[in-house]
């Protein structure tokens, strides 16, 4: 099968399969656009190629994911991702602010909108433990008083005065705990905490063999998870505290006492973020499906009840169905003051409002038999970096291998074109 790009915009053909095992066609296709003053967005002169494997912000590839690879075979959903800072907002009273809310809105217009979702961003906090209380607590087990109720072991300290924030998954909550076999406080770990040897030497994703480890499965990269093995063997009377939370389910002292103790549920809410979700968050992870002693030493491709919403990188309230790409995007207190476009609100908060131009990319499908087709692209990921002054569009299609295809040829409608197509049906 041929592949013709007639676009100016990097695009691959390549094949997919089911979990059935039957293959078909996939096209990908990526536009990066940018915008000035105005805040018109246009085709940026330097197209960035499709990202062939998840990049990170970090180099040691533990940190939150920038991108996903754009070479998956189906998304079900439109992602919706922004990678940005969080700015406060002008105080209007000149006094430092300790929280502020950022928000993400996408629309087709006033009365339809697709995305609405809130975070509250804080300045930066900390668990700190009570002083005094492990002597109380002996205290009380001599009186035997013990089943009294105290006061909690750990307080959430008052956030500071708050700047920027990037709004990524290390300043959320979550986190690991690691204790080096070669530690000078490795021998303070009780030894019912320790991995065996074969599980220490079995973890690549450091220089070392752990003594020790455990991680929040929902968000390895981030602040406030810790378990008191590692705070009682380290000597830790402070840490640091998660500063992006939803302002419905925010991190509380409980939830760090929980998690000390081991009793923290993993798919508790209180990983908040506007970028990609982990792959191993424990609601995505499991889409992967059964994979089993059976599936393993099967010739499948894909566990039978694999779900194509695992390729979502997006967190599920930045989901929504396939966009048409004349949508626009809101971001407030997300972008720096002086970002092109933005302007303040009446209550001081930084808007920064974007509208998709309406291009419409498809595939030509030329079959074998000399007939011809046309396939229409869907817009399965957005993603937006302000401080990069780019947005990008990931468009896909797919279809069957039958009738037999003899070429693929990416093609682009233009918004003018769109509406003349429209209007004579």
């Amino acid at each position: 099968m041929q592949f013709i790009n007639h676009t100016p915009f990097p695009a691959l053909a390549f094949a997919g399969v089911d979990q059935r095992g039957q293959a078909f066609h996939v096209v990908a296709l990526r536009q990066t656009l940018t915008w000035n003053e105005t805040g018109k967005l246009v085709f940026a002169d330097q197209q960035e190629p499709l990202c062939e494997s998840d990049e990170f912000f970090g180099e040691d590839l533990q940190g939150s994911v920038r991108q996903e690879s754009d070479l998956c075979p189906y998304k079900p959903r439109c992602d919706v991702i922004v990678n940005a800072s969080a700015h406060p907002p002008h105080a209007r009273n000149g006094k430092p602010q300790s929280r502020f809310a950022v928000r993400l809105e996408v629309r087709r217009s006033a009365s339809e909108c697709l995305i609405d979702k809130t975070l509250t961003v804080t300045g930066a906090r900390s668990f700190v433990r009570r002083p005094g209380l492990l002597r109380l607590s002996a205290a009380l087990v001599k009186l035997g008083t013990l089943g009294m109720v105290g006061p909690p072991s750990w307080r959430l300290t008052t956030p500071g005065s708050v700047q920027t924030v990037p709004v990524r998954l290390e300043q959320a909550f979550g986190g690991q705990c690691r204790i080096e076999a070669d530690s000078p406080v490795a021998g303070k770990v009780p030894k019912k905490y320790r991995v065996a040897p074969e599980q220490g030497t079995a973890r690549p994703d450091a220089g070392g063999t752990p003594m020790a480890h455990d991680a929040f499965a929902a968000n390895p990269a981030g602040r406030g998870f810790a378990r008191d093995w590692y705070l009682d063997a380290i000597g830790a009377d402070r840490v640091p505290a998660p500063q992006i939370e939803y302002p419905q389910h925010p991190v509380t002292s409980s939830h760090f006492i929980k998690a000390c103790g081991g009793k923290l549920d993993a798919e508790a809410p209180l990983v908040a973020g506007l970028g990609v979700r982990p792959k191993g968050y424990p609601e995505r992870a499991k889409l992967v499906g059964t994979v089993d002693e059976h599936f393993i030493h099967s010739p499948a491709a894909l566990p039978e009840d694999f779900d194509f919403g695992v390729w979502n990188a997006a967190w599920p309230d930045q989901q929504t169905d396939a966009l048409r790409g004349d949508e626009i995007i809101e971001l407030t207190n997300l972008c720096a003051p002086d970002t092109p476009a933005a302007s303040p609100d009446a209550l001081g908060n930084h808007v920064l409002r974007l509208a998709l131009p309406g291009h419409l990319p498809f595939v030509l499908v030329r079959f074998e038999n000399g007939s011809i087709g046309e396939l229409a692209a869907r817009l399965d990921t957005v993603l937006l970096d302000p401080e990069q002054n780019r947005l990008t569009c990931v468009w896909r299609a797919t279809m069957a291998p039958r009738p037999q295809v003899r070429a693929l040829e990416a093609r682009m409608l233009t918004r003018a074109e769109v509406e003349q197509k429209a209007l004579h049906g």
